[in-house]
């Protein structure tokens, strides 16, 4: 039995973490009184940041190999699509900073926000080395 401190992460808390990224993000830009619609193309590009944040996680998650040695093809696949999901990790950071000012988000918010977006990313980069790992 491994201890609860030492177990890794599962791809379905990652996962968990990235739907609740998502869906926290989408309430948030949703809200008129605090996203005015006269920016909706950062709106937009928000959306779309945290959408595909979760979508290359499941369709990473999706992609299964039997073994790491043999199937190197599926492998560099899924690692691609993590890499993709931590770029846009990093994007969503820089829009949450942008939004700070043209929103005039309280800071509550934006601390919440980025945490979650950190939080996300940490578990994102903690897989993809794990992937890594086994490939040797």
């Amino acid at each position: 039995m491994v201890r609860k401190n030492q177990r890794s992460k599962s791809r379905f808390e990652t996962l968990d973490k990235a739907l609740e990224l998502v869906t926290y993000t989408t309430n948030i830009i949703d809200n008129e009184k605090i996203f005015d619609k006269k920016h909706q193309k950062t709106i937009d590009r928000i959306s779309e940041e945290v959408t595909m944040i979760y979508h290359y996680c499941r369709v990473a998650n999706t992609i299964r190999v039997n073994d790491y040695q043999k199937e190197l093809e599926k492998v560099l696949r899924r690692i691609q699509l993590e890499t993709e999901a931590l770029d846009l990790c990093e994007d969503l950071i820089t829009d949450i900073m942008i939004s700070q000012k043209l929103f005039h988000l309280k800071a509550s918010r934006v601390r919440y926000w980025t945490k979650l977006t950190v939080e996300t990313k940490e578990l994102i980069t903690k897989w993809r080395e794990s992937e890594k790992k086994r490939c040797q």
